[in-house]
């Protein structure tokens, strides 16, 4: 655990500039310096012969062998590419040597690129994840100098939200209604269950259980999807027009003897490509894929009486609270879930 001491509030923006202000590194109780910490980890590494002292292409190497997401193409390409990106401009650093000014001026060469800032943090998640693991597994007793990175005019960018009014997701489901192709049947499948785009798309046809008094689709970590938070792995029920939709992917999906519901769509990227296809057609009437998620959860808010914990185990979001929460073996039944879905069911 970290604590910064400061003077005041107004000197609390200016704390890197301010020769007075310490960042303090509670070790087992008792405070120590960050900057003394730092400058023991180096002398450590320091007397050691250069060829033994950890690098960054070290952590780069147990960050793919003991990340969850190392088995996806995707993942291991982009932080290929930060890593690379990091080393061409600063070469293979060891770990010691490392300073937020590194990824400072990371940053900035990335915004003179022309890089976005949502691209850039993309980029430093990637980067600061390398070290924190890297330094747990090493049993380096420091906090990552990449954290706390700051990016100019990150959210400044960030695309306004339609609102999605009845007339609106209408004209939505007759336009999906009508194509019956398979990114349309997803969507459909989004329609009435609040989905992430990538939980149908990465979907096993086993996963989608239609032989049950209450149809549902399991949404599970597979070799395509991480499913990253405890939260996220749920049964959803399937209703109406979602039902129809799923029950039509399954069929297609037999008789080409496929493992995935949309085979079509089960690779690396393929929910890009079904998000591509999806938005090409509702283009026109102004709709998006992710704007059936929020227009789900705006339904669920304006019945103004659906507990969070159970609207949260239908859409796989997780907002904490108390230890209560903690509790118990069963969670929220099929039966729960299907009752609050019929009340929102487009």
């Amino acid at each position: 655990m970290s604590l910064e001491l400061v003077r005041s509030n107004e000197q609390f923006e200016a704390q890197n500039q301010d020769p007075f202000v310490q960042k303090m590194v509670n070790v087992n109780g008792v405070p120590f310096d960050e900057e003394f910490l730092g400058k023991l980890v180096a002398n450590h590494f320091s007397a050691l012969p250069r060829g033994k002292r950890p690098t960054f292409s070290t952590a780069f190497e147990i960050y793919l062998a003991e990340s969850k997401s190392s088995h996806r193409k995707r993942f291991r390409d982009d932080a290929t590419r930060y890593f690379n990106y990091f080393c061409e401009l600063y070469g293979d650093l060891p770990l010691d040597e490392l300073k937020h000014w590194h990824i400072t001026t990371y940053r900035d060469h990335q915004l003179q690129r022309g890089l976005s800032p949502s691209s850039i943090r993309k980029h430093h998640n990637s980067l600061n994840a390398i070290l924190n693991l890297a330094f747990r597994f090493l049993d380096i007793d420091r906090l990552s100098p990449f954290r706390g990175l700051s990016i100019k005019g990150e959210g400044d960018t960030k695309r306004a939200m339609a609102v999605v009014t009845p007339r609106l997701i209408g004209d939505v489901k007759a336009r999906l209604l009508e194509s019956q192709s398979n990114y349309a049947l997803i969507g459909l499948i989004q329609l009435n269950t609040g989905m992430r785009l990538s939980e149908p798309v990465f979907a096993m046809a086993e996963d989608c259980i239609l032989d049950h008094p209450i149809p549902h689709l399991w949404i599970r970590q597979n070799r395509l999807s991480d499913r990253k938070t405890k939260s996220s792995i749920r049964a959803v029920p399937l209703y109406g027009a979602s039902l129809e939709a799923a029950a039509t992917l399954y069929e297609r999906a037999v008789r080409k003897r496929s493992a995935w519901l949309a085979p079509n769509y089960a690779k690396e990227n393929g929910n890009g490509s079904c998000s591509a296809a999806m938005n090409k057609s509702l283009k026109n009437i102004g709709f998006r894929s992710h704007m059936f998620r929020h227009a789900f959860i705006d339904r669920l808010k304006a019945c103004n009486d659906i507990p969070t914990r159970l609207a949260e185990s239908i859409t796989g979001h997780s907002s904490g609270g108390s230890e209560f929460n903690n509790y118990g073996t069963v969670g929220y039944t099929l039966e729960q879930k299907l009752e609050v879905i019929k009340r929102v069911a487009v």
